[in-house]
């Protein structure tokens, strides 16, 4: 046996300590540098360790190239842009390097299906390019959805109505929790959650047209009209978001046309003429509605005649009335 291994065999179990690395203060016996060099050792290797994860986080956030044939979009995940955003966003791709790598997991199916970056993914296969820089996440369903959410969450162009949906989907996949877990780990207050859950009570027309239009209201506006909903003016609610939509007016003249009361028309009481004859012709057709009387004559000339003994008659009821 050498030196070394009766050196070992004796300070076996010892735990490395801290050695100054002052000239004058360096180990002079053989245990001491034994025990120097099993430190350095040691350090060497969880520096190796600590530079190899590094290196593989580093891989890893840098993504690698997969090809766009392998990656499928699940339905309902990619977020609504309208004509311009993505005419933008697919010429930005067009002339620029891909800065941010799309997020993607394995499909038990095979290949690839996108978490985060959709819009990436489309713009890509229009551009008739066949690979995209990809990070690859472990992640089951529930997990994908929401990190496919929080993903969009942080994208300042997000209308409110699509996180309303983006919230919706974590509650429908997790019941038992509350506004108030959801927005703690979305980072939100729970007032605005439950602010953004006044969408469910609009009415289903209305969910139609924010369907293919969701900037049409944001979450303040939504509030109101869900309250106003609520109290039977669903219909009101309805023309003044068809008419936001229109661009004929703002959000808060729609919320202020919505809450004003309808006015109740009285019915128009049908009057029948009552029909002057001479002989086999029409003398004129007399017509009263409450406190409107009207004479229609065949002639302009009759009609001048009639006004004057009409003029006569009513100065006499004055002058009998004030009596």
């Amino acid at each position: 046996m050498s030196i070394y291994d009766k050196l070992g065999a004796k300070t076996a179990g010892i735990k490395a300590r801290t050695i100054e690395k002052s000239a004058d203060k360096l180990p002079r016996t053989a245990p001491g540098m034994f025990l120097n060099a099993t430190q350095r050792i040691d350090e060497a290797e969880a520096r190796v360790e600590e530079l190899e994860a590094k290196l593989r986080e580093a891989e890893g956030m840098g993504g690698r190239e997969i090809a766009l044939e392998e990656i499928h979009e699940a339905p309902g995940r990619r977020r609504k842009l309208t004509d311009r955003q993505y005419s933008e966003l697919k010429e930005n791709l067009r002339n620029n390097p891909l800065v941010t790598p799309v997020t993607l997991r394995k499909r038990a199916a095979g290949g690839f299906e996108i978490v985060s970056g959709n819009n990436r993914v489309a713009a890509y296969r229009e551009l008739g390019r066949t690979h995209i820089l990809a990070v690859v996440l472990n992640s089951d369903d529930n997990q994908a959805e929401i990190n496919a959410f929080y993903a969009n969450l942080l994208q300042s162009d997000l209308t409110d109505f699509e996180k309303f949906l983006g919230f919706q989907r974590i509650l429908e996949r997790h019941p038992n929790q509350t506004h108030a877990q959801v927005a703690e780990g979305a980072g939100v207050s729970r007032s605005f959650v439950s602010q953004l859950m006044a969408f469910a009570d609009l009415p289903d027309e209305v969910l139609h047209i924010l369907a293919t239009r969701p900037d049409v209201i944001g979450a303040n506006a939504a509030q109101d009209f869900a309250a106003l909903a609520k109290k039977g003016r669903g219909e009101q609610v309805l023309r003044a978001v068809q008419r936001i939509a229109a661009g004929e007016i703002d959000q808060g003249k729609g919320v202020k046309e919505a809450a004003i009361d309808p006015v109740t028309k009285v019915p128009a009481t049908k009057v029948e003429p009552i029909r002057i004859r001479l002989g086999r012709s029409t003398y004129c057709d007399l017509r009263r509605a409450n406190n409107v009387l009207r004479l229609q004559f065949q002639s302009a000339e009759e009609a001048a005649a009639v006004q004057d003994a009409i003029e006569e008659l009513l100065q006499r009821r004055v002058r009998e009335a004030g009596k």
